[in-house]
């Protein structure tokens, strides 16, 4: 029996032919197992795990935090309590929020470069940081960047092909992926963010970020053993120098601009709209200060978390080409052969699954930790005040509680959460729609599936090729970014 269809009415206007889904592309792909690390089920002393934490903080989770809602272990009297349960994460950040406050582990880690910023700051001065920042990522302000995020998409693929012509091979072309991703996002912020940045500060910006980055998991281990900020550890008169250099440019930056706002040129970008915010009850402008912090905290939120997951997404499409076809499918039947633009971005429902199925597996933050200020009871444990409560993102998508278990990937996996598209721009979405991708396939590649380096083989046809490069065997500093066996 066929359901009966209703008339076309005279007055009715014309219907479009439906596009073809890309949900139809076909695809031979075998269900893809992503590497993962796998949890500890021995315990063994701290001291003994420490070179595991320090290359990876995501060795050192135990086998509890995968099975359950709530892990407590102290440790050198610390009382420590690894959340997992979405409920439990809700209680926490949302309903029962004025029981716990920002832990000092983001101050001291970050602190050097961020300063007191929005992500930083607690009571009064986070209340003020955040209605004057939050206009700025309004959605029709973050659309008003596609432009600038198509830009740079289309100057980092026309590099890669620059790159293979410039070859003369009809082979792959090696090419270090977390860094082109770095720079994409980088150039997105010179030219939005850091608006009328020169060239002698970004590359002081740049090289001052990734030379703090490199030892961030040495200043982690220093907080989980108590050591006190002038304790010396590998990399911290480096890290000290970035963060100096770092202020200094974002320092002249705001001088600059500062400069430009009294020769009357409007605040349109985001250094100007920051000098015009007031105190809602004071009318106080932000000091420079506070403008360098903030200017900070963007460019981490941005720079470094944006690029790793751009990266992993790249991987995980090299490992399926099915998808790369439905993506591309997806693209090209939304903005055709032109560039993305802002109206785009609601329609590309796949790739937002895509670019967040990417980020439930690698997560570009490790963990969020938040300290009790007051006694309060999650799920039969009484936190005492003082007490960290840890939450930590991986397991987070990985337990029975949250419906998601480490099984095959699929961006149309069941999981209501996850698969509600995303009006927010993407960096890779441009490039998805220019470049083909394709796995590696190397014995070494097999071995060891991740490294801090990734390359990118671009041949004649225009296929890339996405895999680790020998050259460069450690992992990300990052530890969420890197969850494999790096040797």
């Amino acid at each position: 029996m066929h359901a009966a269809t209703p008339a076309a009415s005279a007055d009715a206007p014309p219907v479009k032919p439906a596009l073809a889904s890309p949900l139809n592309v076909p695809t031979t792909d075998p269900p893809l197992y992503p590497p993962t690390v796998p949890p500890v089920t021995m315990r063994l002393p701290f001291f003994v795990r420490l070179p595991d934490m320090i290359q990876n903080p995501i060795r050192v989770y135990a086998e509890e935090l995968y099975s359950g809602d709530i892990f407590a272990r102290p440790f050198l009297g610390q009382n420590m309590y690894w959340v997992t349960s979405p409920a439990l994460i809700e209680q926490i950040l949302l309903t029962d929020a004025d029981s716990f406050a920002k832990s000092p582990w983001e101050t001291r880690v970050l602190g050097p470069m961020i300063g007191n910023g929005v992500l930083t700051a607690m009571g009064a001065s986070w209340r003020f940081q955040r209605k004057a920042t939050a206009p700025l990522f309004r959605h029709a302000d973050i659309l008003g960047h596609v432009p600038a995020i198509t830009r740079a998409a289309d100057t980092q693929v026309d590099r890669w092909r620059s790159l293979a012509e410039r070859s003369g091979q009809s082979g792959p072309i090696v090419d270090d992926i977390e860094r082109a991703m770095k720079d994409a996002t980088f150039d997105v912020i010179a030219t939005t963010i850091l608006a009328g940045i020169v060239p002698e500060e970004a590359r002081i910006v740049k090289t001052a970020d990734v030379a703090y980055m490199r030892h961030i998991t040495w200043e982690f281990a220093a907080i989980v053993l108590q050591l006190p900020p002038w304790v010396w550890r590998p990399g911290k008169r480096e890290m000290e120098a970035a963060a100096v250099q770092l202020r200094g440019a974002m320092r002249s930056i705001v001088a600059r601009r500062r400069a430009e706002i009294a020769d009357n040129i409007a605040p349109t970008d985001v250094v100007g709209r920051l000098m015009a915010a007031r105190h809602p009850d004071t009318g106080e402008p932000m000091s420079d200060e506070m403008i360098v912090n903030n200017l900070g905290t963007f460019l981490e939120a941005g720079h470094q978390t944006t690029a790793q997951a751009l990266t992993w997404a790249l991987y995980l499409l090299a490992r399926s080409p099915g998808w790369q076809e439905r993506l591309r499918a997806e693209v090209r039947a939304v903005a055709g052969d032109g560039p993305i633009q802002a109206a785009h971005i609601e329609q590309l429902a796949l790739t937002t699954r895509v670019l967040k199925e990417a980020m439930r597996l690698y997560p570009p933050v490790a963990t969020v930790v938040r300290i009790a200020t007051r006694q309060v009871e999650l799920a039969g444990h009484r936190l005492i005040p003082g007490s960290l409560a840890i939450i930590p993102l991986l397991p987070c998508t990985e337990t029975a509680a949250s419906g998601r278990t480490p099984t095959a990937s699929t961006p149309t996996a069941s999981c209501p959460n996850a698969w509600r598209p995303s009006t927010a721009p993407n960096i890779s979405r441009s490039a998805l729609a220019r470049a083909r991708v394709s796995a590696c396939r190397s014995p070494w590649w097999k071995a060891s599936p991740y490294s801090r380096r990734s390359c990118a083989a671009f041949a004649s046809s225009g296929t890339a090729t996405i895999g680790p490069s020998r050259s460069a065997p450690s992992c990300f500093a990052h530890g969420a970014a890197c969850r494999s066996n790096c040797r």
